[in-house]
């Protein structure tokens, strides 16, 4: 009996001391392989020129434009927060002036009017932060005007000849 716990006691000492080899191999950090760096290819293009024609930027800006300017006409009329009124003529200023950027000089200076009265809408309300409903609904009547006049003598059927 002896014996068998000697070599027990020996087994379990070889065992303690050499260790189990994929046990030590799993606990153990790898050598970081070096990573050759590919050399990237960089190729210029050039983005100046857009890809599409000037009528059909006028008419993705004007389609724009125009959702911009109803969606303004309806938070007006719903009285919404004052940041999304604000944000919504803050848009359709922006889309009205890049309507204006693919006409003809005498086109650009009659739609230059209406941004700019856009322009003075939007800026009027950013000032005042607490409307009262007939503000509002002054507010929403020059802003049907706007669109009610930039839609009637903008639109594409009118404008097509006056696209640079």
């Amino acid at each position: 009996m002896a014996v068998l716990r000697g070599g027990v006691l020996v087994l379990v000492l070889l065992v303690a001391l050499g260790g189990c080899e994929t046990m030590r191999r799993k606990f153990t950090r790898k050598k970081r392989r070096s990573q050759t760096q590919e050399t990237m290819i960089v190729v210029p293009r050039d983005y100046s020129a857009h890809p599409f024609p000037n009528d059909a930027m006028y008419q993705q800006y004007f389609t724009y434009w125009k959702a911009w300017n109803q969606e303004w006409v309806s938070s007006l009329q719903d009285q919404d927060s004052h940041k999304k009124v604000v944000s919504c003529g803050e848009q359709t200023v922006a889309n009205l002036e890049k309507m204006a950027s693919y006409l003809t000089p005498e086109k650009k200076e009659r739609l230059d009017v209406y941004a700019a009265a856009a322009r003075a809408l939007q800026e009027d309300i950013a000032a005042h932060k607490g409307l009262l409903p007939s503000q509002y609904a002054s507010y929403r009547y020059r802003a049907q005007r706007i669109l009610s006049v930039v839609n009637r003598n903008f639109d594409m059927r009118h404008v097509k000849d006056a696209i640079r």
